[in-house]
């Protein structure tokens, strides 16, 4: 397939750049400096005294099976193909800065791009999502995995590095990776899952090969995350933990915080000041924020801000608010399947309530879907954009 028909949106970058794909990896190794930056609001979303008109906005998944852009590459690639090849992967992660104007742009990956370079045989099954042929089914199986080629990851940081340049300072750039606890989950289960029957059987059966795997996790995950920022470009990572919800709040802090303070320790020595967004999902015990929150290297704290679901509680919001952490979120996605109405109506109290502190980022409570409607995820943007910016003029009057 000649892929390079799918290349719109980078193609100009490519021509300035005199980029090719023989010598793509040389010049990112080679180069100097990025374009200036000249829309920083997610950056500045992470510091007190940044200048601040409106919050930024950007949405996960916001590169996808929404946008008709995207289809038309899927009809013709796979999903890990798409990933595998650094030209695609950008085109794909600049398809909604086109279309709409956000302030960040998340490279177009996946989180079990790691375990796949780890050993794990890993296909996303249309309507299925992933399916792993060879998931660990007994401690005996972790002999299997092993740290990945580093050679194998450079697609990333080629695709990341690709993105920064043809974004031209224009918004930021989000690296990303998936949570050990997640990862592991996908790995034990083969796939989605309903019960996680399998992967609990290993957190309080086989606790100590769990923890095993959830430390080969941390430590690799944070190495990737390292070059995403140092090689790619990458100016904020976030940490998805999609599962995150399915052990109850005591386990979760015995058992899959060690691994993660692990992971933003390794991170943050390499990394000190390109802030760490954590996603718990379905995590909304205060008990686990405040454990997140007292998480600190250097005098500095380990996670600078989490993703908020849309069912966080005041008490929990209160808890970061104080600790001067930033918040990203929380509109529920199926809004966006509303009227007009609806939609203004609850961007509106959404805004009311988070932005009460200017370390706020505005973004969905998860990844928008196949079935939204490009211009409901519009509507979205505009809408939150012009009534923060009416917030923003309100909070000066007053």
């Amino acid at each position: 397939m000649d892929y390079q028909k799918h290349l719109k949106i980078l193609k100009e970058t490519l021509e300035q750049h005199k980029i090719t794909p023989e010598n793509l990896r040389e010049k990112r190794k080679s180069f100097k400096e990025f374009p200036k930056q000249i829309n920083n609001r997610v950056v500045d979303a992470f510091q007190s005294f940044a200048p601040f008109d409106r919050a930024p906005v950007w949405m996960m998944r916001q590169a996808g099976r929404y946008l008709p852009e995207y289809r038309e590459i899927k009809a013709e690639m796979d999903f890990f193909a798409t990933c595998q090849n650094p030209f695609i992967a950008a085109e794909i992660t600049l398809q909604p800065t086109k279309q709409f104007e956000i302030d960040a742009a998340i490279i177009f990956s996946d989180i079990l791009v790691l375990p796949k370079m780890m050993g794990m045989e890993i296909t996303i099954e249309e309507k299925k999502g992933p399916v792993i042929a060879n998931p660990l089914v007994t401690p005996a199986d972790i002999q299997r995995l092993h740290p990945p080629n580093p050679e194998h990851l450079e697609h990333v940081y080629d695709a990341l590095f690709l993105t920064r340049l043809a974004l031209q300072g224009k918004c930021n750039l989000i690296g990303f990776c998936g949570a050990p606890w997640t990862v592991f989950a996908y790995m034990v289960e083969g796939g989605s899952s309903k019960l996680f029957t399998k992967v609990k059987k290993w957190l309080y059966l086989y606790t100590e090969g769990s923890l095993q795997v959830l430390e080969l996790l941390a430590k690799e995950s944070a190495k990737y995350l390292i070059n995403q920022v140092k090689q790619g470009g990458a100016q904020v990572v976030q940490i998805f933990d999609s599962w995150a919800g399915q052990i109850p709040a005591l386990d979760y802090i015995e058992f899959i915080i060690p691994s993660l303070r692990i992971l933003f320790e390794d991170f943050k020595k390499e990394c000190p000041d390109t802030p760490l967004i954590m996603f718990p999902k379905d995590q909304n015990d205060k008990k686990v924020i405040v454990e997140f929150l007292k998480l600190i290297y250097n005098d500095k704290p380990l996670v600078d801000g989490f993703q908020l679901d849309s069912n966080v509680s005041d008490e929990t919001l209160v808890k970061i608010i104080e600790a001067n952490r930033t918040i990203q979120g929380n509109l529920e996605p199926g809004v966006l399947f509303g009227t007009p109405v609806i939609i203004k109506k609850r961007i509106s109290q959404m805004i009311e309530k988070l932005q009460t502190t200017r370390r706020y980022i505005i973004n969905l409570a998860h990844g928008l879907t196949p079935d939204h409607e490009v211009e409901k995820v519009r509507l979205f943007v505009q809408e939150s954009q012009r009534q923060s910016k009416l917030y923003k003029a309100k909070e000066i009057l007053e």
